[in-house]
């Protein structure tokens, strides 16, 4: 059995702080490593994000980046056919630099691929609540959700087709991953983990947007009846009476299936396939638009969503043929609890027989705490058993050296060699 790839993610101030050079020393030596990409486009997130300080960063104890902010030196004209454009970093360690070309350039040198990704949020909460407050996903109610782009709204949707086609058109980049937020699913009805509790509380989410409107009406869609069905729904949710809230509490404390829900409100059905329909139609442009600008870059999909991503508007069968791989986002080896692994499992298994043994697949370890060098061995034999075709870490600056050699050390038990 072989893997093709083992791929190190890294940040800008990772490279400010520790070297690239350094860092790609430790990760080639420890973890068999052949693949390095940078996030260049990172969403506000303290760092070590599952402890309270870095383990081997010589400069700092922990960082808190700036707000979706971009790493590179963008060229504004990508995106001369939107009004949003990068926000660069203003802090003084970063912003005088391309991280992504230094990346890039050292990553080469030693004859590595290379990539990049963009991550959960491209615009930046206070934009997303200012000027482009119109780009942003709506809820039922006409609310702003959060940060989160409409892949209906022509800015926003173009800002984002952009960055890859910048990114593609620009850099010598083997491949470009995205872990962006689809579709706001909502909330659990009642706080309930039932399945058709989930499914029911997606009314909370996004989109219901003028643009989303357009849409569903450009594919043949009554909308308003839509909207006026799930907004009955939405109110028994978020406000309901008590004869909606006896319904409710029945319903939870039932073994009701996300199938019954869905027959018993068909608009519930066809809002959900409108959505996966429009998330489909945005990577569909994006493969399209970064093929254009370089014909063999891979397109990777950081599918961290790895329980009812539907609800988010994800269908992995019908994305495969505008994605050329998928990363497994599922680090269940931070969990600390041998009895995650299982689900780990189940989740690979899922995707493989989503898009196929033909898909390019890879699997994520988690190498940051509360994992343990045991648990890291025995998720990298899983991801061998359950046919991945390569690793990922996640993520080098949280993760202890002991963490990054159990890696080569699980390929040893799992027989797996590097291809």
């Amino acid at each position: 059995m072989f893997f093709r790839e083992i791929s190190a993610s890294l940040y800008a101030w990772d490279l400010a702080d520790e070297g690239i050079e350094r860092i790609l020393d430790n990760v080639q030596e420890m973890t068999n490593c052949n693949s390095v990409y940078l996030i260049a486009l990172m969403h506000h997130e303290k760092r070590p994000l599952t402890d309270f300080f870095y383990p081997h960063n010589p400069v700092r104890k922990t960082y808190c980046p700036e707000d979706s902010r971009a790493y590179w030196h963008p060229d504004l004209s990508f995106y001369d056919k939107t009004p949003i454009k990068p926000r660069t970093s203003e802090r003084d360690l970063l912003k005088d630099t391309d991280w992504l070309a230094t990346c890039i350039e050292a990553v080469r040198k030693r004859g590595l691929k290379t990539g990049v990704e963009i991550s959960h949020t491209i615009i930046d909460k206070e934009r997303a609540a200012g000027e482009f407050e119109h780009c942003m996903q709506h809820n039922i109610y006409g609310d702003r959700i959060s940060q989160l782009i409409c892949f209906n709204n022509p800015d926003s949707r173009e800002y984002a087709v952009s960055l890859f086609a910048e990114m593609a058109g620009r850099y010598d980049l083997d491949y470009i991953q995205t872990c962006l937020i689809p579709f706001s699913a909502g909330r659990s009805v009642r706080g309930s983990s039932l399945p058709a509790a989930r499914l029911l509380g997606t009314v909370l989410g996004g989109c219901f947007c003028e643009h989303c409107a357009r849409a569903a009406a450009a594919k043949g869609l009554d909308y308003e009846k839509i909207k006026q069905d799930l907004l009955v729904l939405a109110d028994s949710v978020s406000n309901p009476t008590l004869e909606q809230a006896h319904e409710l509490a029945l319903l939870c404390a039932s073994n009701t299936s996300q199938t019954a829900i869905l027959m018993e409100n068909p608009s519930l059905y066809e809002w959900l396939n409108f959505r996966r329909d429009s998330l489909t139609d945005f990577f569909k442009e994006v493969h399209t638009r970064s093929h254009a600008a370089k014909a063999d870059i891979d397109i990777r999909l950081n599918a961290y969503i790895s329980a009812d991503a539907e609800l988010s508007g994800i269908d992995l069968r019908a994305l495969k043929p505008h994605l050329d791989s998928i990363r497994s986002s599922d680090y269940s080896e931070q969990s600390g609890d041998p009895a995650r692994l299982e689900f780990k499992r189940k989740w690979l298994l899922s995707v493989r027989r989503a898009v196929g043994d033909d898909m390019y697949f890879l699997s994520a370890i988690g190498v940051r705490p509360k994992a343990t060098p045991e648990l890291i061995r025995q998720g990298v034999v899983v991801s061998a058993e359950c046919g991945a075709d390569g690793l990922t870490m996640g993520h080098y600056d949280g993760a202890s050296y002991s963490n990054l050699r159990a890696i080569k050390e699980g390929m040893e038990i799992a027989d797996v060699e590097m291809a």
